[in-house]
Order: structure tokens, then C-alpha cells, then sequence
């Protein structure tokens, strides 16, 4: 039976949206690759949402090592703990959606060690925003590139993947199957995600009612848009989800972060190790925050209210995040909500190293960085910890 759900409309009425499949299977993976949000991370891991950046569709997987593709998969998509994840999707009126495309997955499964991970970083790579889209997914402005593809790489070998089976109706048939081999495999995630599809014509708001029942997993508030145009209303709900698959980590990605110790062991030269640890040395004087992450540490002013600033970093030989590297300092963006006070200090922090014939502007927009060089902090070592110590003083008085 056909579900609804109903919005509520400026009047204070209930607009009735009815669901309606797609019309083809194109349509669901367009949306899907546009849109990869929707396989709903958080019903996987509540508490632990996955996010997803999406490689390809319709990505080639060879029968042998080093052949020609043999078969071609929907969707490949890899979450924040590098584990890549293969989605085939279906309308549910496809009777494949039952049993073919279990066995159909399976096979794909079986070779995923034949997928190269340099083929597949090279192919997302391609992407003009790769950048920010890896920064997103790791939650880190400075990602690294090289480790979380090589945690790829080292999944697909082990074949530590997610499966993902995605249609507007899971049948019966398909989500007992579902269950069965997740409860079962022990390194390799097997879930089924419905999108449901709902339609409507009228003015929409985003308040939304759901009168649905579905076992096991609780379905998402509707996504609503706005105006006078059809309304599109996705619901997606995640079937075979274990409280605690047994014996699976739930993050296969190793975090490795700088440590002082670290730092200085890898720019090695004793002038640039002195100025390093002058700097850090202010810093923890005045009680600002030291974030190390796997690039740089940041250096974060911490304001009387305990909100904090970063106004300088400190990156590792050959680091850079676009294009701040070795000593950077500003990295402030002043909105609209910054008060006063602080806004104004900020930006006279950032103004004084304009007319400094040793720092170079950053490309960061809208953040303003300017870089100094190993080479350029030693010589002006003095006056760049002075300024520290007094932007660090400052804000925290504020």
C-alpha cells in the first residue's frame, strides 16, 4: 500500500504528498551521486554518522588483476574510516532487486582486491573541489591525502568493505537476505537503504509528518523544499543495521598526529627547531590551545568566554594546506557574528604583517594567511614571538 505524508501549509492545513517510484533506475542513481547524504550515515552508525564522498558511478571492476573491467558497479562510495563501500541501486518494481542482485554483489565483493586505489584516487582527484570534499569527509582542513588512500588500498586488500543494496521498496525477500549475511560476515558491512520517493504539488514548509511504522530502523524526517513549484520528499531508511556486528571495527582508519617531539625531529635543522619551540613556548605560556594535527598544529587563542581562535600555524617540512606551509599566520575569517571587540583585534592582527617584506600572502580565501619561510622566521624569530604573546594576551582578556 501506498504511504503519504502530509505538510503543513501556511494556513495551518495538511498538504498531502503521495509516494511515487521513479520513474527509472537512472533517476535514483543521479540522485544519489548528486546527493550521496541520503544514504543516511547516522541510522548506520547513530552517534557515529558516515559521511561519504562519492569516487565514480559506474565503476569498473575487473574478474583478474591487471584485466580489463568485466563488470560495472553503480556507485562507489568511501566513508571517513577509508572503507570503501559498494552500492548497487534498483526500483523495487525490478524483479533483480529480489536475488539477482545479491549474487550480482557478491561477485563484486569477491574482486574488490583487483581494484586499484591509485585508479581510484587519480579518478576522484580529477574533481575540481576534491580538496575540500576530502577536508569535509576527514573533518580536518589539512586531510592527508596519501594515508587515507592508502588505508583504501589496504581495505580493498583485506576486503574490509560495506555493501549496500538501495531501491524506493526493499522487498521482504531481499532484506531477510540482507540480515542474514551481515549478521554473518565479519569484515564486510551488508545493509539495505530505501529512499522513498514523495510528490506534491504547492507551497511547502519544512515541517513534515511521517505516519509510518518500519522495523528495524526508525525513518528520518523528510527533506522538504521550498516555494510553489513541486515539492520532492526523500525518506530513506537503513535495513539490516547491527547494534554491535560482532568482531568489526567500527573505524578502520589510523589517525596518526604531529606531537612537538615530532615535529622537531622532522625539520631536524637547530635554528628552525629553536624558533619552533620559542613560539610553542609563548603559546603554552599564555594559555592558548595547541590543536596538533597531521599536517601542522594550530595555535588557537582562547578568549575569556573559552572559545577559541586560531591565529597561527605550524606545518611540517613540505606541508601545506592550500598554500599555507612551513610558519602561517592570521587564518581569521571575520563574520557578522564576531563581536566587536574581538573582530577589530583580529584584524589588526592579521593587517601588521602586510607591509612585512618576509611573509607572503596565502591563497586561502576568505581566510588571510601570510606564510613565512623556516628560513625568514629564525631571522625574525623576536618579533614574531612578541606579536604572538600579544595577540595571545589580548584575546584572552576578551
Amino acid at each position: 500500500m501506498a504511504e503519504r505524508i502530509y505538510v503543513r501549509d501556511a494556513e495551518g492545513g495538511l498538504e498531502p504528498l503521495a509516494e511515487e517510484p521513479f520513474s527509472t533506475e537512472n533517476a535514483l542513481q543521479r540522485l544519489l551521486a548528486e546527493h550521496p547524504e541520503l544514504l543516511d550515515g547516522e541510522q548506520m552508525r547513530p552517534g557515529a554518522p558516515r559521511r561519504w564522498i562519492l569516487v565514480t558511478r559506474e565503476q569498473g571492476i575487473p574478474d583478474t588483476a591487471g584485466a580489463a573491467a568485466r563488470w560495472s558497479l553503480d556507485h562507489l562510495v568511501i566513508d571517513q574510516d577509508a572503507t570503501p563501500t559498494l552500492v548497487e541501486v534498483k526500483r523495487g518494481a525490478n524483479s533483480e532487486v529480489r536475488r539477482n542482485v545479491v549474487g550480482q554483489m557478491l561477485d563484486y565483493a569477491a574482486r574488490a582486491p583487483q581494484v586499484s586505489a591509485d585508479e581510484l584516487r587519480r579518478t576522484f582527484e580529477d574533481r575540481p573541489d576534491a580538496e575540500e570534499r576530502l577536508a569535509h569527509l576527514l573533518g580536518d582542513e589539512e586531510p592527508d591525502a596519501d594515508e587515507f588512500w592508502e588505508d583504501v588500498a589496504r581495505n580493498l586488500a583485506a576486503k574490509r568493505l560495506r555493501l549496500l543494496f538501495v531501491a524506493d521498496s526493499i522487498p521482504d525477500e531481499l532484506r531477510r537476505v540482507v540480515e542474514f549475511l551481515n549478521e554473518q560476515m565479519r569484515d564486510v558491512e551488508v545493509l539495505a537503504v530505501e529512499i522513498k520517493q514523495f510528490c506534491g504539488k504547492g507551497e511547502s514548509t519544512t515541517q513534515t509528518f511521517v505516519p509510518r511504522v518500519v522495523v528495524p530502523a526508525t525513518p528520518k524526517q523528510a527533506l522538504l523544499g521550498k516555494g510553489e513549484s513541486t515539492t520532492q520528499t526523500f525518506v530513506p531508511r537503513v535495513i539490516g543495521r547491527l547494534a554491535a556486528p560482532p568482531g568489526r571495527s567500527t573505524s578502520g582508519r589510523r589517525r596518526k598526529k604531529l606531537t612537538r617531539e615530532l615535529l622537531l625531529n622532522e625539520i631536524g635543522d637547530d635554528r628552525v627547531c629553536a624558533a619552533v619551540t620559542r613560539l610553542l613556548d609563548v603559546a603554552e605560556k599564555n594559555k592558548a590551545h595547541l590543536d596538533w594535527g597531521l599536517a601542522s598544529v594550530a595555535i588557537q587563542a582562547v578568549s575569556a568566554d573559552e572559545s577559541r581562535q586560531t591565529v597561527a600555524r605550524i606545518y611540517r617540512p613540505e606541508a601545506s594546506y592550500w598554500g599555507a606551509r612551513e610558519f602561517a599566520f592570521g587564518f581569521h575569517t571575520v563574520g557578522e557574528g564576531t563581536p566587536g571587540a574581538l573582530r577589530s583585534f583580529l584584524e589588526t592582527w592579521t593587517h601588521q604583517f602586510e607591509n612585512d617584506d618576509f611573509a607572503e600572502l596565502a591563497p586561502m580565501k576568505p581566510r588571510e594567511v601570510w606564510n613565512v619561510s623556516y628560513g625568514d622566521a629564525v631571522r625574525n624569530i623576536d618579533l614574531l614571538a612578541e606579536r604572538l604573546q600579544t595577540v595571545l594576551t589580548e584575546i584572552g582578556k576578551l
